[in-house]
């Protein structure tokens, strides 16, 4: 008996080692696994991403209805900025931030959808909310008023 069980059990091990063996080494090309198909699958842009299209474009639109274009409508107000902060669209004050806004009329002309304060938001932020306050023109940027606008 002690030998007849050694010899059973060997055998069924071999018995099911054998087949698995053979098919993974013997299996024809076509039966192997199917190629696997990747998808790039397009994730949604995130929602400051969003913002940031939503905004040039309303920027562009505004270049466009004052006949210049997006690049010219930016040196307009790189003027301003140098009139009235010395260039520095990110001056953060108590009073005054970004290219000379007071931070309550940021905050009254909808700036605070982009930042808290001008200073915090980027140039085209900062047009666009120059645009809604000067009515749609450009201050005048050769003749820096003390008084700011």
């Amino acid at each position: 008996m002690r030998r007849t069980l050694p010899a059973v059990m060997m055998s069924v091990v071999t018995a099911a080692a054998v087949p698995a063996t053979i098919s993974a080494t013997h299996a024809p090309d076509h039966a192997a696994a199917p190629a696997r198909v990747v998808r790039h699958i397009a994730h949604p842009p995130s929602p400051a991403v969003v913002r940031a299209r939503a905004l040039r474009r309303t920027v562009v639109r505004l270049a466009a209805q004052r006949r210049t274009t997006l690049g010219g409508l930016l040196d307009q107000w790189q003027r301003v900025a140098v009139c009235e902060v010395n260039g520095n669209w990110h001056m953060v004050g108590p009073v005054y931030s970004g290219i000379g806004f007071l931070n309550s009329t940021w905050a009254q002309y909808g700036g605070r959808q982009f930042a808290a304060v001008a200073g915090r938001a980027g140039r085209l932020a900062q047009v666009l909310v120059g645009m809604r306050v000067t009515g749609g023109w450009v201050p005048d940027q050769y003749g820096c008023q003390p008084g700011g606008w």
